[in-house]
């Protein structure tokens, strides 16, 4: 079994939010950043060097940053992941470029961010079931409080939750 933290959107302003979070998880032992303040999620590494870090850019990550990609996939525990920041794929106006991406990928899950809402939807229809996550953002929410997400994969399961922070 692994437990995954999911951060997006920190926008410069969440370095020491996520340090917290990760702190009070201290059993996740895989960390995703979907893009948007990128240079804080890279900082976060040497403070965990026990954990797993991994990076796309969003649309907002401008700096030379060519080795991080915009779209990336894992398998952890039998479950597919695709990650991406979502601007690509037309988040902010409708979750079909997303679910494309998720299927072209054979993805059991789809993380993205950009929007700044947390949403999780589930796609059962097609050959393939998926669930598309964006965990909202650590650092500018759309909410009330900043979000993040929670991921558990086992033996080819998982299980996905929304977390809030009030620090």
């Amino acid at each position: 079994m692994q437990k995954c933290l999911v951060f997006s959107d920190s926008h410069g302003a969440a370095l020491l939010r996520m340090q917290r979070v990760i702190e009070a998880h201290t059993d996740a032992q895989v960390v995703f950043f979907l893009g948007d303040g990128l240079s804080e999620a890279e900082a976060l590494v040497p403070m965990f060097p026990d954990r797993a870090f991994l990076f796309v850019r969003g649309n907002c990550d401008l700096a030379p940053l060519s080795a991080v990609e915009e779209t990336d996939a894992v398998t952890l525990e039998g479950v597919r992941i695709v990650f991406t920041h979502g601007h690509k794929y037309g988040a902010k106006y409708s979750h079909g470029g997303l679910m494309a991406l998720a299927a072209a990928r054979g993805a059991d899950i789809c993380l993205f961010g950009h929007t700044h809402t947390p949403t999780e939807e589930y796609h059962g229809e097609g050959e393939r079931p998926f669930t598309l996550f964006n965990p909202g953002s650590i650092g500018r929410p759309s909410l009330s409080r900043p979000t993040y997400g929670l991921l558990t994969v086992a033996d080819g399961q998982y299980l996905l939750s929304h977390g809030e922070t009030d620090f």
